[in-house]
Parts: C-alpha cells; sequence; structure tokens
C-alpha cells in the first residue's frame, strides 16, 4: 500500500459509507467539511477539521470527495493546482483506483440497475429521461438477475447496487429480485439500494419481502409528496427497513437536467476531451450484458434508444474472463477515456441544472 494519509471530504451520508465500507482497509486521517459547525467534532470516530485547515498537509495526502454532487469541490481543488486521480479522487474513482493498487481486485462504487422505465410523475430535469420514454416497460426479474451474474462474474465486489431509473416500485417483481441478489451475493456488495420518488406505499407483504433482502430505501422527498412520504417512512420503520432521503429530492437546484439525448449538442473533438475531463461522471449502468461507463448514456440508449455503442463506452460482460479482460474491464470502472479521449454520449449531454419540476402525474 501507498504510504500516504488519506482526507475524506464529506462529513455526510456518503462519507459515512465510505468509512463503513473501507473499515478495514483504510484509516482517513480527517474529514473535511466546509460546515462551521461540523467543524470540531468527532464523525465515526475522525476529527473533522476545515478545508484551510487541512490545506498545509496538502499535497503530501490524497483527498477523497464523498459528495453525492462533488462539482463545486472539484472545482476547488482544481483551481487550487490539484491534480485529479493523483493528489484528489472523487468516490466513484478513488473505490476502484484503490483497491485494483493495493489488491488487485475489481471493485466499482456504484452501479445503477434499472428495475423499469416507467414512472408516476413529471419531472422537468429528468436524469433518467423518463420525459422522452418510449415504450415504457417493467425489466423481467430474469434479465436483471442475469445481468447481475454476468456483474459478478467479472467484479470482485461492488460498494453500491441501485435500483433507479423511473419509480422502482411500480415493479412487482423488485421485491423478489432483492430477495435473490441477496442470497446469492451478500458480502460481494455493501448495500443494495431501492431509490423511490415516496408516492407508492407498499403493501405489508411486499415490505416484509424486501426487509429480508437487508435492502436500503432512498427516497426523494419532493415537498409535494409530502403526506405519502410520511406514510412510506412510518411503514419502511415498522418492518426495520432502513431508509435515508435523497438530498436532491428536496433541494431541486442540485438535480440535474441532461437535456434531449436525442439532439447531439456538441461535436467539436477539443470540446468533448475537456468535457469529458471535467466531468464529474455520475456513476455507472448496468443494462443488457454491458456496464456503461456513464449511467446517462446507458438510460438514454435505455429508455429512449438514441445513440449508439462505440469503443470506450462500455464494457461487454459476455466475455470469457481472463487476465486481458480484467485490465480491459478495470479501465472501464475507473473511467478512463478511450482513445478519442471522450465518450458517445458527450456529444448530447449537457449537464444543465433545472431549478423546478412539474406537478406529478401519469405520463399521457
Amino acid at each position: 500500500m501507498e504510504n500516504h494519509e488519506y482526507y475524506l471530504w464529506g462529513a455526510g451520508i456518503y462519507g459515512a459509507r465510505i468509512i463503513d465500507y473501507m473499515k478495514n482497509d483504510l484509516a482517513f486521517k480527517a474529514v473535511i467539511d466546509n460546515d462551521p459547525k461540523k467543524q470540531g467534532s468527532v464523525f465515526h470516530g475522525m476529527p473533522v477539521v476545515s478545508y484551510e485547515a487541512a490545506r498545509d498537509n496538502l499535497p503530501n495526502a490524497k483527498i477523497i470527495i464523498a459528495l453525492n454532487v462533488p462539482t463545486e469541490i472539484r472545482e476547488l481543488l482544481l483551481a487550487d493546482g490539484f491534480v485529479e486521480r493523483k493528489e484528489f479522487f472523487t468516490v466513484h474513482d478513488f473505490i476502484p483506483w484503490f483497491y485494483w493498487a493495493n489488491k488487485n481486485s475489481i471493485v466499482v462504487k456504484s452501479i445503477d440497475v434499472a428495475a423499469t422505465t416507467k414512472c408516476n410523475m413529471k419531472c422537468d430535469g429528468c436524469q433518467t429521461f423518463m420525459p422522452f420514454a418510449v415504450n415504457s416497460k417493467h425489466i423481467s426479474a430474469e434479465s436483471i438477475l442475469n445481468d447481475v451474474e454476468l456483474l459478478f462474474t467479472h467484479a470482485d465486489a461492488i460498494m453500491n447496487l441501485n435500483f433507479c431509473t423511473g419509480e422502482s416500485l411500480l415493479n412487482k417483481d423488485l421485491p423478489e429480485i432483492c430477495y435473490q441478489i441477496y442470497k446469492k451475493y451478500t458480502g460481494r456488495y455493501g448495500w443494495l439500494l431501492v431509490q423511490t420518488n415516496g408516492t407508492i406505499i407498499p403493501d405489508d407483504a411486499v415490505l416484509r419481502r424486501v426487509s429480508k433482502s437487508k435492502a436500503l430505501f432512498g427516497i426523494s422527498n419532493y415537498p409535494e409528496n409530502k403526506k405519502t412520504t410520511e406514510k412510506l417512512v412510518a411503514k419502511l420503520s415498522e418492518f426495520n427497513i432502513k431508509w435515508y432521503f435523497n438530498r436532491a429530492g428536496g433541494k431541486r437546484e442540485i438535480w440535474y437536467d441532461w437535456g434531449d439525448p436525442r439532439v447531439v449538442k456538441e461535436n467539436n473533438m477539443e470540446n468533448l476531451r475537456k468535457l469529458y475531463a471535467r466531468c464529474w461522471k455520475p456513476g455507472m449502468a448496468l443494462v443488457d450484458g454491458w456496464l456503461y461507463i456513464c449511467a446517462a448514456q446507458a438510460w438514454s440508449h435505455l429508455i429512449v434508444n438514441a445513440g449508439t455503442l462505440e469503443p470506450g463506452d462500455a464494457f461487454d460482460l459476455r466475455q470469457l474472463k481472463n487476465d486481458e479482460t480484467r485490465n480491459n474491464l478495470y479501465k472501464i470502472i475507473s473511467r478512463q477515456p478511450p482513445k478519442k479521449g471522450y465518450i458517445s454520449h458527450c456529444t448530447r449531454c449537457n449537464s444543465v441544472m433545472t431549478p423546478f419540476i412539474k406537478e406529478p402525474g401519469a405520463f399521457d
């Protein structure tokens, strides 16, 4: 293991998960947080300090950004002259790098899986392109479980296996899917997450089945869904199912609008390389045997049927496992750019924040 000190940036839910997941592999020196109320306190056994207080120890130490949207902190560190992937990392990049460098293991921080391409809300700026959905459908249990099996054939471990896109609870097979993943792969993933918009209250039989899978619920606490969200939280607590609120649900200013993926917005190669280099890359996704380097591209294919796969965009999990494919998979999970310097979806992505949401309602 390299002889470095590590700071974790973010004394919140993501920071807590990283500390917990890596507790047997890495001890962080301290946690950096911008909130003055947290500075000087202790977070999961480690002191919380300001960036200014930690600054003197940098860049000899490395910083790991444990935030849902790390854009602001990335920009700060880049402006201060720090080198990304050498002196600081986002969590999505750090987890693969750390375990590959120190244990020769393929470990992915987070992989998104679609349970459905249907939703019961119409959100402007939807991260998964729901307003552009065509031929909406539920993904079959067989298809999902086959994809997960392919994933674990190649990957040694996954920190977060995350059911998202649309409203996951609309798929009635989801409880059984979660249970089968729990039964077969416990010990190879950190958390099995189910994302929901808080509009659906599952019946007791469903919750009883979900509780056996030890799934963790992420609830987007939209103000207009307050009553149903409160009921959902009460039912989850009744069945000892852990849950948390997605910050983006209550603070729309950090909800990303990827734009219409069918429209090409940028085709200048130099600009595309710069875009990819500075992108915070919002996680990976698993669709039809492919592990996509960018979840936004995966959903543009699955939900809108826009664009094509090009070399470097994704990894075909149906390949035989050997040293060459392991090396190629590591390049994908560490989001190293393909030869051209960007992925094909960069031509469509504009990453413009959308500050509001339309009223709930089924699609026409």
